[in-house]
């Protein structure tokens, strides 16, 4: 298949990167998408780096020999500060992490002095956000703090929004002293609630959403490797998940606007494939995809 064709890898622990396709798909409506969400193991957040990392490097592999990706998104911030590093420099397909892409926005605005940032324990843990913005330059102060619960209730069958809102609350509370004056989500799944955190902190403060960053970096890849899709058919996206895909359809579909998508039953960890027509599961041959 000639690469300009080929699609592009996005993959989170669940629908977080939903977050990220959605803009990726608007920015780049010529391009193919195959979206990976690993819900057998979500969340990503109370996981070991080194679970992460193995988790990464099987997706990522999968969708470099596999699926024949042009380019992997990973639409994680767990997988993107505690894995990428490691294990990169082991493919040939690009990687775009979702960290790094932050750094022209922050470090060329000085509107940027006190920044806040809520991510998952794994990412908090070991500061992956205040390391690499530090690191590239920036003075201003930067405070981190986890939000353990967001993933797991925005997850959810049923959405409990007194439970969620409670837990904004809490973990928000700190940020309300420090006199912020932007927040970054830590996390992909976080702008799914976005008006509960944005009710709850004072007016004035400016939200970064790393998803317009990330497809910034996407296309710039993408044009500098001359590898942008010239064609104007339009591939439908592709979508995957390692369990309950019954409940992943659902929310693609309320995410993504998709009537019925179709969603394939994949363990990258393993090898069988299974995929869902119509309600229905079926066996299908991985040498066919």
């Amino acid at each position: 298949m000639e690469m300009k064709v080929r699609p592009i890898g996005v993959y989170d622990s669940g629908i977080g990167g939903l977050t990220v396709l959605k803009v990726l798909k608007e920015k780049l409506p010529n391009e193919s998408f195959v979206y990976f969400a690993d819900t057998a193991n979500l969340p990503y957040g109370n996981k070991s780096k080194a679970q992460i990392i193995d988790y990464s490097n099987n997706i990522i592999s999968w969708f470099q020999n596999d699926i024949g990706a042009k380019l992997v998104v990973a639409a994680c911030h767990t997988s993107s500060g505690l894995a990428l590093e490691e294990i990169s420099d082991n493919f040939a397909v690009p990687i775009v992490g979702t960290i790094y892409p932050l750094l022209n926005c922050i470090l060329n605005n000085d509107f940027y002095k006190k920044i806040g940032v809520i991510a998952t324990p794994a990412s908090v843990a070991i500061r992956t956000h205040e390391k690499v913005i530090i690191k590239h330059g920036f003075h201003g102060q930067i405070f981190s703090i986890e939000c353990p619960d967001f993933v797991p209730l925005i997850e959810a069958d049923q959405l409990n929004m007194d439970a969620l809102k409670e837990c904004a609350r809490n973990y928000l509370s700190i940020f309300e002293r420090l006199q912020l004056d932007t927040l970054i989500y830590g996390c992909t799944h976080y702008p799914l609630i976005k008006s509960v955190i944005e009710e709850i902190l004072p007016n004035g403060i400016r939200y970064i959403d790393p998803a317009e960053h990330i497809t910034q970096e996407v296309v710039r890849l993408l044009t500098q490797n001359s590898l942008l899709n010239e064609s104007s058919d339009q591939t439908p996206s592709r979508f995957y998940c390692s369990n309950n895909p019954e409940l992943f359809s659902t929310k693609v579909e309320k995410l993504m606007g998709i009537y019925k998508p179709s969603i394939a039953l994949k363990d990258v960890h393993n090898s069988s494939i299974e995929c869902q027509e119509n309600g229905s599961f079926k066996q299908i041959d991985a040498a066919l995809l």
